[in-house]
């Protein structure tokens, strides 16, 4: 039997446990949903700092080339892919069994990395850079540790989730994928690209515009969430009990 038949489901059974435990810690769903990302979500980010460690040499062609047979860079792949997997199976659930609509750019942001991260396993090219793009992960931290603080009753953490949740938008976020896009416009057009891998860039250039328009919409969520909640932390402490 094929390793990846074996290993693709065990990751996104693992990931999908972690989602159905989460409620335990935080009732509510959305929160729940909130914490149990977050968790995944540090692993991914350090994958991704692994992988950039591993495959620094290989930024002049943008981190995109053809792997060996071995390379510990698709097991990672493949956790990644359990991820995204087990996301779209808990969002499922979660509208069947409780009625609650998943975010349409969650599912925008899960479907490019599921076709672009599907793409690179069957052409086994590019695993490099799509772990790298794992780095930006840091961002769910910060959402599991708001949720986490809402379930715990504690504002604090939830301030200092939605103040560094923007910063790692702003200072991390964005700024990787400006980097990684850079890469593929230098290696495109100083005729860079190995042979054969045309396509590759392609979906790699494809995907970081996505996910850069992305970033761009979260970036002003984010103000506006960060806004209201400075509003209202505002009002409490004006009020008796801020006396």
């Amino acid at each position: 039997m094929s390793p990846v038949l074996v290993a693709l489901p065990a990751f996104t059974a693992a990931f999908t446990a972690l989602h159905a435990v989460a409620p335990r810690i935080a009732p509510e769903n959305p929160r729940a949903f909130a914490l149990s990302r977050g968790i995944a979500a540090a692993v991914l980010t350090v994958l991704g700092a692994a992988a950039l460690v591993d495959a620094l040499p290989m930024w002049p062609v943008a981190f995109l080339y053809h792997h060996e047979a071995g390379d510990w860079m698709r097991t990672g792949l493949l956790v990644v892919y359990g991820h995204l997997l087990s996301d779209f199976l808990w969002m499922g659930w979660s509208r069947w069994r409780h009625g609650i609509v998943p975010r349409k750019d969650l599912i925008i942001h899960h479907g490019l990395g599921v076709l672009a991260y599907g793409y690179a396993l069957y052409v086994e090219v590019g695993y490099a850079i799509a772990l790298i793009a794992m780095i930006t992960e840091l961002m769910p931290v910060t959402s599991g540790y708001g949720a986490l603080g809402k379930a715990l009753g504690r504002p604090g953490m939830v301030d200092a989730a939605a103040r560094w949740r923007l910063k790692v938008l702003v200072g991390l976020r964005l700024p990787v994928w400006l980097m990684l896009f850079a890469l593929v416009n230098r290696a495109i057009f100083a005729g860079a690209v190995p042979e054969g891998l045309g396509p590759a860039f392609a979906v790699a250039y494809s995907g970081l515009v996505g996910l850069m328009a992305l970033d761009v919409y979260w970036i002003r969520k984010s103000r506006v969430a960060l806004a209201r909640q400075r509003a209202a932390s505002g009002a409490r402490a004006d009020g008796p009990d801020g006396l």
